[in-house]
């Protein structure tokens, strides 16, 4: 383990404005045994010639995901340098915030506006769709754009935009707000927007967010043959590796904090663990808060007792790891059992003869005599 008593930020932060030592703080990036598999998993999944055309990468709140898919930004970038140096109009990969909606369901129009918005469009308020006819007569006044056309007009902008920039990766944070829909029948138009965008534009889509994705898997089988999931996991009390790891992850995040005096936080790893709920995300914002009543305050360190001034409600931490749990179990894959049940009951229902209704008797019409065998000479004693 590195020397959990040498800082690592610059010494010249400390004679530094408040703002910038915060701000130092929160941008400062540390590595951690979960973030580095998620990422090695992410690159491999993007990569992969013969990879899906659909990564989710999936956690819960506060572990970290959107630094996450920063890094997965700057690494494809730095991947590509050389195409960009030599086309300088391509944008090989781009990373956009799906905005959650002010209404009861997301709002494409904007998604598409942002999204062309990035590559550089400056006519997004110019996009609409006109009749054709239009174009056949001349002297006509110009026509009114079709009803509800604009969204579809931005629609195949950002699908052309996307192939004209050479895009190879679009990733999405906060990807989970495509799925905030009034009605749970229109989530069946979100995943036919996701894959038509992908096919269309021959891009491979990352989206970052919570276990809300995981809908993806379990309503859309033309999706989910296109996707592979990336868990990004909290740490984990029950489990010996995590209490190391997160260990480490914590002492490097002690040893970034601008004050005179380093604060042991690495000797209250547990408390650190319960009140963090076991995200670095969680426990980062939660220190960055701390930083900034230490330095208004002139202390030149804090301990346990202040930190909890700033820690988050036990309630809150319920909730937070209530969502988690759900989302975890969520994740868990069915046994090969059930996937057989459903073959065999299938099969069943293929291969059976189906037995026919039995006949319907025809009733008689009115004066017409039953179909009866009568009666011969014999029987009634006659030769």
């Amino acid at each position: 383990m590195k020397n959990a008593n040498t800082p690592l930020f610059p010494v010249q932060l400390l004679g530094a404005p408040l703002k910038d030592r915060v701000q130092y703080f929160r941008s400062c990036h540390i590595e951690h045994a979960n973030q580095k598999e998620c990422f090695k998993q992410s690159i491999s999944a993007i990569n992969s010639a013969c990879g899906p055309k659909i990564v989710q990468v999936v956690g819960p709140t506060g572990a970290g995901k959107s630094t996450l898919a920063q890094e997965i930004y700057r690494t494809l970038v730095h991947q590509c340098r050389d195409q960009m140096e030599k086309d300088q109009g391509a944008v090989p990969v781009a990373i956009i915030n799906a905005i959650a909606p002010n209404g009861s369901s997301f709002n494409w129009k904007d998604f598409y506006v942002r999204l062309l918005e990035k590559h550089g469009d400056v006519l997004t308020q110019r996009k609409m769709l006109v009749p054709r006819q239009h174009d056949l007569f001349e002297g006509m006044s110009a026509p009114l754009p079709l009803e509800r056309s604009t969204t579809e007009a931005l629609r195949r902008s950002s699908e052309k935009c996307l192939k004209y920039r050479k895009t190879k990766v679009l990733i999405i944070d906060e990807a989970h707000h495509i799925l905030m829909v009034s009605d749970p029948k229109r989530l069946e138009f979100q995943f036919e927007a996701l894959k038509s965008l992908t096919i269309e534009s021959d891009v491979v889509i990352v989206l970052v967010g919570t276990y809300k994705l995981l809908a993806i898997r379990d309503q859309s089988g033309q999706l989910v043959r296109r996707s592979e999931i990336v868990h990004f996991p909290r740490y984990n009390l029950r489990q010996k590796e995590d209490h190391q790891n997160f260990l480490e992850a914590l002492i490097e995040l002690q040893r970034q904090l601008p004050l005179p005096s380093m604060p042991n936080l690495s000797g209250q790893a547990r408390y650190y663990f319960l009140k963090s709920g076991g995200s670095i995300g969680i426990l980062k914002d939660w220190l960055s808060r701390c930083l900034e009543h230490a330095i208004l305050r002139g202390m030149p360190t804090f301990d346990g007792s202040f930190a909890e001034e700033f820690a988050l409600s036990n309630k809150s931490l319920i909730t937070i790891l209530d969502e988690a749990i759900e989302g975890e179990i969520a994740l868990e894959d069915a046994s090969i059992d059930a996937v057989k049940a459903l073959l065999y009951r299938v099969a069943t229902k293929a291969n059976s003869v189906p037995t026919p209704p039995p006949a319907k008797k025809k009733s008689a019409k009115v004066g017409e005599r039953k179909p009866v065998r009568d009666k011969t000479g014999d029987e009634y004693g006659g030769k």
